[in-house]
């Protein structure tokens, strides 16, 4: 008798003895399509490198890397309760932490919310005034019947915002799918106070940051080691500490050059001007049919909210090529329709 020992789990890798030949040139040409060889990867890092420091720069560049005027690291022994919020592409999340008497402790209770699709391209108002109505519930929940008098938020705002101060931001841009008339170009603190007042929520707006600097602040709250904060999520983003002296166009301030600068990147504009990013004929689609074409390029073509749309779009055209039958005969119509693919189905088929 033979095989007596525990059996080996089926192998996924399969046989390609068995695939028709169609099917397999369609692989090995979506293969190729998607795959971006080494020298190319070197140019693509050489010019990321180089347009992060001409952000820097008084000139400036695609990168924006904008100062978030947080100016150092948390030694990990603050303390106190705070609310924060975090206005994500795809979520709101508000939380209340406090911060513990022993170093890098916290305790958090948290709820979140989902960001209606209609809000993306609605009116500025109903934005501000869904947030406030979210964090009014949360407040009334979690202090039923107490005497709150103020209570300090982080405001963390995912977009790309020039800031003079640490508590208020001016909207560069609309990104990861938002294209809402009135804000851009204005401060977006003062209409969400508003919107707070209006409802008598005892709640000060005490910084407004990115969601990379907010990951990046946070994160070392609790380890010391941190570098660099990276989201990967709808958008894709990230925030370091830069020396005020490595930062030529904040001279005219006369920082200190020793003194640490928070800087937001927003470096999903990298390569706007479409020079080095190999550039699929499906994301040239997801560029020129979203709110905003020509900008966020690079984010387009590796964040969260397009990467299953790049794969909607690729299954439609295998759907419709002749040579292609891997499809044939199969009903596509509930794929027609744009942004219908999550992100995470990716994930699951890949499990």
């Amino acid at each position: 008798m033979v095989g007596l020992g525990p059996r080996k789990p089926p192998s996924r890798k399969g046989s390609m003895a068995d695939v028709p030949k169609d099917l397999l040139q369609t692989m090995k040409r979506l293969e190729e399509l998607f795959t971006v060889p080494q020298a190319k990867l070197k140019e693509i890092t050489d010019h990321f490198v180089t347009e992060l420091e001409k952000g820097l720069s008084k000139e400036g560049g695609s990168i924006p890397m904008i100062p978030t005027w947080v100016m150092n690291f948390p030694d990990g022994e603050e303390t106190g309760t705070y609310l924060a919020l975090d206005m994500g592409g795809t979520n709101l999340r508000v939380c209340e932490v406090s911060l513990s008497q022993e170093k890098g402790e916290f305790d958090i209770i948290q709820s979140k919310y989902r960001m209606p699709q209609e809000l993306k391209t609605g009116s500025a108002d109903e934005l501000w005034e869904y947030i406030a109505d979210c964090l009014q519930q949360f407040v009334e929940y979690h202090h039923e019947g107490e005497d709150v008098k103020s209570l300090p938020l982080g405001f963390t705002f995912s977009y790309p915002a020039s800031q003079d101060f640490i508590d208020h931001g001016v909207l560069q841009r609309w990104t990861k799918g938002f294209d809402i008339d009135g804000v851009e170009g204005k401060d977006v603190v003062p209409p969400f106070a508003a919107a707070l007042k209006e409802r008598g929520v005892p709640i000060n707006v005490t910084a407004l940051v990115n969601d990379t600097t907010g990951t990046l602040i946070a994160s070392a709250y609790t380890d010391p080691r941190m570098k660099i904060g990276c989201i990967f999520g709808t958008g894709c983003n990230a925030a370091y500490m830069e020396d005020c002296g490595s930062i030529p166009k904040l001279d005219h301030l006369n920082l200190n050059p020793k003194d640490l600068m928070g800087i937001n990147c927003e470096w999903g504009a990298f390569d706007n001007e479409h020079k080095v990013l190999p550039r699929t004929k499906y994301d040239i689609i997801i560029d020129k049919e979203s709110p905003r074409p020509g900008q966020q390029s690079f984010e387009k073509m590796i964040a969260g909210l397009y990467l299953g749309e790049v794969f909607r779009l690729v299954v439609l055209d295998l759907h419709d090529d002749p040579h292609c039958h891997m499809f044939e005969g199969q009903d596509v119509s509930k794929l027609k329709k744009p942004y219908t693919m999550d992100s995470s189905f990716l994930a699951t088929i890949e499990e």
